[in-house]
Order: structure tokens, then sequence, then C-alpha cells
């Protein structure tokens, strides 16, 4: 069964990913934010991260240079979520395979990008 880890510090959107990923045969783990987040990375070790970029306490920016996916994690894709309509500068540098503005996204689409980097 591949994993899932959702960052996101929105509650009702933690819980509808959730729901949808869990309905498509994932295991999915939640964090509120990214420093919740880096404890679950270690503990749980996901195939996928699914990443809100503004967060209190450790935003998804931070997150990402935090624990450097691309050289510590290769195996590990991340979705970024976020209202930004660009939320990363310099994504070559970060293991994000898509981004998706959050007022766009449905949950079909989410469903389908997790099966896809997966």
């Amino acid at each position: 069964m591949k994993k899932v880890l959702i960052i996101e510090d929105e509650k009702p959107l933690r819980e509808v990913y959730s729901l949808i990923l869990e309905k498509e045969g994932f295991e999915v783990n939640t964090a509120a934010n990214g420093a919740i987040g880096i404890k679950k990375l270690h503990s749980f070790n996901p195939d996928l991260i699914v990443l809100d970029i503004l967060m209190p306490v450790m935003d998804g920016i931070t997150f990402l240079k935090s624990v450097d996916l691309k050289n510590n994690y290769p195996h590990i894709k991340t979705i970024v979520v976020s209202n930004l309509s660009d939320p990363l500068e310099d994504i070559d540098k970060y293991s994000v395979v898509h981004c998706f503005l959050k007022v766009d996204l449905s949950p079909v689409d989410l469903a389908i990008a997790a099966k896809k980097y997966t």
C-alpha cells in the first residue's frame, strides 16, 4: 500500500484530502504544519507528500528546505497545494512534481495526481 503524508494547516482540508486518498487505497497520515510534518516524515516514510505552503509554525518552503527531499529522500515526491499562484520560485531544487491552486483542486484531480506520482 502506498503512503501519503498530508501537511496542511486547515483541518477541514486535511480531513477531505485524507478521505479522498484513503478511498483510493492509500495509507494516509497528516500533519498540521511543517514541523510536525518533519517528525511524521521520519516515522511514516511516505511515498508522496501533499504540502501546503502557507502555514503557521513552519511553512511549506521551510519544510522543503529543512528536509532536502531531493538528496535525503529521493523516492518521495511532493504535490504542492497552495493559495499562491506561483508558490515556488525554483521548483527544480525540490522533489515537487505538481502544483495545484487550492481553489482549482477537485477530489478527482488529487486522486489522479496521487496515483500518477506514486
